[in-house]
C-alpha cells in the first residue's frame, strides 16, 4: 500500500514537472514572438493594426502615425547595435590589463569560434546582424 502511494505521488510530481516545463515555454514563446513582431516595419505595422483593428477610415490618419514610429523602432535597433558593441569593446580594453595570459587566449579562443560558428550559419537576414548576440559582441570585435 505504501508502495502504490509513493509510485502514485512520484508520478503526480512528474506529470507536474512536464506540465509547468511545457507551459513555460510556451509563455517565452509567445512572448517571443511578440517581441520579434516588431523586428520590421511590414511586422511592427501588421501587428498594430492586427492588435487595434482599425476600419479603413481609421487606417488613413493611423498608418502615418504607424510608419513615422516604424521608423524611430528601426533607428533605435539600429543605434543600440552600434552603441552596445562600441561598449562591450571598451570593457574587453577595460579588462585587458587585469587578465592573465591564459584569460586573454581563452577569450580570443572564444571569439574564434563564434565568429566561425556565425559565418556557416543562418539565412542573409541572419548574418545582417551576425554580431547581435551578447557573446557575440563581448567577444568579437
Amino acid at each position: 500500500m505504501k508502495t502504490r502511494s509513493l509510485l502514485l505521488l512520484i508520478s503526480i510530481l512528474i506529470i507536474g514537472f512536464i506540465l509547468g516545463f511545457l507551459s513555460s515555454s510556451i509563455i517565452r514563446e509567445r512572448k517571443a514572438r511578440e517581441y520579434r513582431s516588431y523586428s520590421s516595419y511590414e511586422s511592427f505595422r501588421n501587428h498594430i493594426l492586427g492588435k487595434i483593428q482599425p476600419s479603413e477610415e481609421q487606417k488613413i490618419n493611423l498608418l502615418p502615425i504607424i510608419e513615422e514610429y516604424s521608423k524611430k523602432n528601426q533607428e533605435l535597433k539600429v543605434n543600440y547595435r552600434k552603441d552596445f558593441r562600441s561598449l562591450m569593446k571598451e570593457f574587453r580594453e577595460e579588462l585587458k590589463p587585469f587578465l592573465t595570459e591564459e584569460q586573454l587566449e581563452a577569450m580570443e579562443r572564444r571569439r574564434s569560434k563564434k565568429s566561425s560558428s556565425r559565418k556557416g550559419s543562418g539565412s542573409d537576414k541572419d548574418s545582417k546582424y551576425k554580431d547581435d548576440s551578447f557573446y557575440s559582441s563581448f567577444f568579437c570585435p
